[in-house]
């Protein structure tokens, strides 16, 4: 009689067991598992808010607390708005001169519609693109380019290299803007770089005669 129970308790149990429904586990799961993606995407959204406080601090007047946000090392390399020939400056200094030499009419509003970051997984490098428009109520919108890469040097990520440049056209409009999202679906960071990054805004060619 034991043993028939037995039996029959075990072919109810194997048979519940095909009521059961086996829910797939989450990517997410395993993504909060892996400290080096967790890091990547938390890289990845200081440096946008690194190049969001450089664009509100130029917005403002303040171009010190500028170059505080972009925290740059003392051998960054610069190309400044007015070094058309290419001609690359070294040090702090040389961004601070860059960054008076833009020449941005403030007070205004800082806009970034395409704000690009890609951090490197292995390397511990960053680097970002970004159009960065000024608008104000005295005269029309002004834009400029930056784009750069940061270096992670002691724990910290620095700023090694930045171009600053003038367009002759205003960028084409993005379909919103970047800081209305900032989520790590929207960040650019990739596990290698230069594989499906974004480019850098295109100069448009300039007019026959222009």
């Amino acid at each position: 009689m034991r043993t028939s129970t037995a039996a029959l308790s075990l072919l109810l149990a194997l048979q519940a067991c095909d009521w059961v429904k086996v829910e797939r586990t989450p990517s997410s799961f395993y993504t909060q598992r892996d400290p080096a993606r967790v890091d990547q995407r938390d890289d990845s959204r200081e440096l946008r808010a690194r190049v969001r406080n450089f664009a509100d601090e130029m917005a403002g007047g303040h171009p010190d607390r500028a170059l505080t946000a972009l925290n740059p090392g003392e051998g960054v390399v610069v190309i400044g708005p007015r070094e058309g020939i290419g001609v690359a400056q070294i040090g702090v200094a040389g961004l601070a001169a860059a960054l008076d030499s833009a020449g941005i009419t403030t007070p205004a509003v800082a806009r970034v519609p395409d704000l690009r970051v890609e951090v490197a997984l292995r390397e511990r490098t960053g680097w970002f693109s970004a159009p960065i428009q000024f608008m104000t109520m005295r005269s029309a919108s002004q834009w400029l380019r930056v784009s750069g890469v940061f270096a992670q040097q002691r724990g910290e990520w620095q700023l090694v290299e930045i171009h600053l440049s003038r367009p002759f056209a205003s960028p084409a409009p993005a379909p919103a803007d970047t800081a209305a999202s900032d989520s790590a679906a929207n960040d650019a960071a990739r596990s290698e770089p230069g594989r499906g990054g974004a480019t850098v805004p295109r100069r448009p060619t300039s007019r026959a005669g222009g």
